[in-house]
């Protein structure tokens, strides 16, 4: 049942719009999201979850091997 649920809330998060603006801000909002520093800025976003990732998985396997 919980891996259910992690499913249903990854999915729905997967399948949510990106931006939501009226057709006359769209391309304004679309061009200030996906600029030149798209990748930069998404790297440093996911940047802090790769590092609790990379300090979590070594605890949790060291942790089974007591």
């Amino acid at each position: 049942m919980r891996r259910l649920r992690a499913l249903l809330f990854s999915s729905t998060l997967l399948t949510s719009g990106t931006a939501l603006a009226c057709e006359t801000c769209r391309p304004a909002v679309q061009a200030g999201i996906f600029n030149d520093h798209f990748w930069g800025r998404l790297a440093i976003t996911l940047l802090p979850f790769g590092v609790v990732l990379c300090v979590v998985v070594p605890l949790h396997f060291l942790g089974r091997e007591r």
